[in-house]
Parts: structure tokens; C-alpha cells; sequence
């Protein structure tokens, strides 16, 4: 039975945010499907509130911000966290405690931690302080291991391919370990060494693997300038690298891939098991450059935005830096800086489930989230663990160490605070399919979830707010 002057179910129902944000379109524009806010809020069977954070450091560790974190796996049944904030390395456990690794490196630097099984170490670096090593128990320079080359003060970071590692140099130089040790190393060498095809420093190097015309997988590392991104491969980094030339069988090479995508964000590079590896752009975009492919392509677009709600343009370039991704729960993370700030204060999320089960849809976003200021985020995700721990990014609030995403947690956990999430959710601009006609709006029915609090609705028309406070009541 139909109501008269009642519009069809069809033709008034607000479809479900499946296409998430769209910040780059006018309001009007909006598709079904598509929301202009989803602060705090995703899609996953109804749109309901991101699920909070929680303190993992019961107090701060000092008036620092957290510059790395890393969980290292080691041995058959050890692991242990790893930070760094001021001068200082430290574990901490579970219960919040820290054990100190070294006090002496140079303050407030960010910190790149690899693990690397062949040698069953983690290695620290910061682009001043000599390249650290830790076996579990014995933390000292690599250099004190003698060779015939070290490493050089200022490494930035250190990443594994095959049997070596290879170092980003405070020169701007990708430099290559002797095969399965840490302390002899490659120095400005004719054929070792990796240089940029253009001008201007690497600024940070990320395992890849890359897929020949034959099918074929060859293990490497992304290299990348700031506008550039390059390909490292080989199956034999030659037998030793402080030799003249390189030895029998050796063929490593560095392709350039493009020549207008790279990053000045290292923190942002981020692998996606079985689907590839995703980095921020200089020009504040996302990339995504596919497993086994050589082009990336952008996907960022949603949000960057043109309208009244600030998106990823809006980050802080002076702290470009910082910005960094994250993968966990088939949610790519993005955190940048916003205004002033020299930390991350807002957050994207991009649908990983949607973007590799529905490629017609297009990146799906969700965001911008806020309410708490992470500034480095690492999984953790060997033996038993399955967690995504962040580190605080404003100094002012002191070094504490949080659990995000527990779900069934309605509060975001801000140094000694807990705070409500604050949920934001604009649909697209319903026109009921008669977009020349005033509506008188009877009824609204939402189907949502939200934790605490009592939600309310706003409505607007083309023309400005038209309602506002509208109290919801469960049915």
C-alpha cells in the first residue's frame, strides 16, 4: 500500500557510504554512495565509529615525542619493542616499563629500526649517530666489528634485499653490505653504490620485488627521490663491494621507474601483502605501485579536496616528513600534519577490502579522523601478536605509547585523558529525484551505530543549513 504524496522507498532511502569521501567534488555533485565527511566514522556492515585507543605506557616516559618504533622478532620465541625518543633507545614491555638500550644518541632525531633474520639483530639508524646493532642482549656500533669499510656516520636507514643490506646515507647515496654482514660495506664505489639518475638526494629506500615480461619475481628495494622513483634488482650484489670492480656474475641494477612520482615522506612507504607498495607523493597524493608492475598511479584524488573541508593538500609541508602509512585490518592508515603542527593530527583511511574487491568503485576513503596525535605507527604481528601500536607525535603531551584500534573502545586515550570520539557524518545532497521541488521532510530514519553520547542530525539544502539538532531516538 502507498501513501499518498509519499515518495517511493526506492527513490528516498540514503544509500549505505560504500563509496566512502569524495572532498573533491561540490556537495551537489556527490553521487549516492558517496559522503562529504566521514570523521571518525567507516563503512563495514553500517557506518559506525572507528573503534578507540588505549594507553600502553600507564605514565610518559619523559617530555619527548616518540621518534621510531619497531617490534623485533628474534630467536625462536623473542621479541622485544623497540623506541626511540630524546636520546635514548629503549624496550618497553606490556605493562608500560622501559628498559634502556642507550641514553647517548644525538636528541629528537627520527629513527628508521630494521630486523634483519640473517644476522637475527636490529639495526638502528638516524642520519647522524653511527649504525647501532642489538642481538637481544649486546647493543653497540657496527663498525666496533672491525672490516674493511663501515658503514659512515649518518645513515638514515638500512633495508634487507636478498643476502645484504643497503643503507640510505646522509649523502643522499644508497650504499651495499658485503653478503650477510652488517660491517663491511660499500663507500662511493665505482659499481656499488647506487646513485640518482636525477638530481637531488634518494630520500628513502623500501623493499619490492618486481615481476619480469616472462613472469619471473626478482627481489629488490623501491628507491626514491623526492619526484622520482626508481627500482633496485639483481640476484647477485657481487661477493665483495670494497673491491675495484665488481666480481664475477654480478648484476644488480637501478632502473629509473618515473621521473614525476617519489616522496619526501619516508615514513609513508608501505607495503600491502599481495598487492603492492603505497607512498605520499611531494605533491601530497597517494600512489600505489602495483606488485610485480613498474608504474605507479595515483589514487588520491578523493582526498585532496576543493570544498570547505580540508583534506591531505592541507598537511604541513615544513613537516612533510612526518607523514607516514600504515596497513592493519585491510585499512590502509594515513597520518599527516596539519596548520603548524610538526606531528600527525589527522588521519585517512583508505578501504583495502573495496579497492581490491570492487576495482569498478575506485579508492574508497574514509576520514578525516582526529582526536589523537600519532606520529610513528608500526604492527606488530609475529608469533602470537596482532596489534597496531602508535607513538605520541606532540611533545607536549610526553612519550607514551598507545594500542589503536581495540575495538569496543569508545574513547581515544590522550596522554593521561580519555576522550569521547567525537563521530562527524555528512551524506551526499539527496535531491529525492525531484531536484526542482521544495520537500517536507516528515520523517528520517538512520541506521547507524554510535557507542556513546546522543547523536543528532543536521540538514542542509544547496542554499545553507535549513535544520540543525535534531535529536535521534531509537525505534
Amino acid at each position: 500500500m502507498s501513501l499518498r504524496n509519499r515518495l517511493p522507498d526506492e527513490q528516498s532511502l540514503f544509500p549505505d557510504p560504500e563509496l566512502g569521501i569524495n572532498l573533491r567534488k561540490d556537495d551537489q555533485d556527490l553521487m549516492p554512495g558517496e559522503a562529504k565527511l566521514m570523521q571518525n566514522c567507516f563503512f563495514e556492515a553500517g557506518t559506525q565509529t572507528r573503534p578507540g585507543t588505549t594507553r600502553l605506557t600507564p605514565a610518559s616516559l619523559g617530555a619527548f615525542a616518540i621518534r621510531g618504533g619497531h617490534k623485533h622478532y628474534y630467536g625462536t620465541t623473542s621479541s622485544a619493542r623497540v623506541v626511540s625518543y630524546g636520546t635514548k633507545v629503549v624496550t618497553v614491555n606490556d605493562a608500560g616499563a622501559e628498559t634502556i638500550l642507550t641514553s647517548g644518541m644525538t636528541s629528537n632525531l627520527d629513527t628508521h629500526f630494521t630486523s634483519w633474520s640473517i644476522t637475527d639483530k636490529l639495526y638502528t639508524a638516524n642520519g647522524t649517530d653511527k649504525l647501532f646493532e642489538w642481538n637481544g642482549t649486546l647493543w653497540q656500533a657496527v663498525d666496533v666489528l672491525g672490516g674493511a669499510v663501515a658503514v659512515p656516520n649518518g645513515c638514515k636507514m638500512v633495508k634487507p634485499v636478498l643476502d645484504r643490506l643497503l643503507a640510505l646515507t646522509s649523502a643522499g647515496l644508497i650504499e651495499r653490505s658485503n653478503p650477510r654482514v652488517a660491517h663491511i660495506w660499500s663507500s662511493n664505489s665505482a659499481w656499488a653504490t647506487f646513485r640518482p639518475q636525477l638530481g637531488g638526494p634518494f630520500t628513502s629506500i623500501h623493499p619490492h620485488s618486481l615481476r619480469s615480461v616472462g613472469g619471473d619475481v626478482f627481489s629488490g628495494a623501491i628507491a626514491t627521490q623526492a619526484n622520482a622513483l626508481y627500482m633496485i634488482t639483481g640476484t647477485n650484489y657481487g661477493s665483495d663491494v670494497t673491491a675495484a670492480s665488481a666480481s664475477t656474475g654480478e648484476d644488480s641494477s637501478i632502473k629509473l621507474l618515473d621521473s614525476r612520482i617519489g616522496t619526501s615522506s619516508p615514513y609513508s612507504l608501505c607495503t600491502v601483502p599481495g598487492v603492492g607498495v603505497f607512498g605520499v607523493s611531494s605533491d601530497l597524493n597517494v600512489w600505489w605501485l602495483p606488485f610485480g608492475e613498474a608504474s605507479p598511479r595515483i589514487i588520491g584524488d578523493k582526498v585532496r579536496s576543493k570544498g570547505s573541508i580540508p583534506g591531505l593538500e592541507s598537511a604541513n609541508l615544513a613537516s612533510i616528513g612526518q607523514i607516514w602509512m600504515q596497513y592493519f585490518d585491510r585499512k590502509l592508515w594515513i597520518g599527516y600534519p596539519v596548520g603548524s603542527d610538526n606531528f600527525c593530527s589527522k588521519y585517512f583511511w583508505l578501504d583495502m577490502r573495496s579497492f581490491q574487491e570492487h576495482p569498478d568503485r575506485g579508492p574508497v576513503w574514509y576520514g578525516p579522523h582526529s582526536g589523537f596525535s600519532v606520529n610513528r605507527c608500526w604492527v606488530e604481528s609475529q608469533f602470537t601478536d596482532n596489534r597496531l601500536i602508535g607513538g605520541e607525535g606532540n611533545s607536549a603531551n610526553g612519550a607514551f605509547l598507545y594500542n589503536l584500534y581495540q575495538a569496543g573502545v569508545t574513547t581515544d586515550a590522550v596522554a593521561t585523558v580519555d576522550n569521547v570520539i567525537d563521530f562527524d557524518f555528512w551524506t551526499h545532497f539527496h535531491d529525492f529525484n525531484t531536484p526542482s521541488h521544495e520537500k517536507y521532510l516528515q520523517a528520517l530514519q538512520l541506521n547507524t551505530q554510535c557507542f556513546t553520547g546522543t547523536p543528532a542530525v543536521a540538514l542542509y539544502d544547496l542554499t545553507g543549513q535549513i535544520a540543525t539538532g535534531l535529536t535521534l531516538t531509537a525505534i
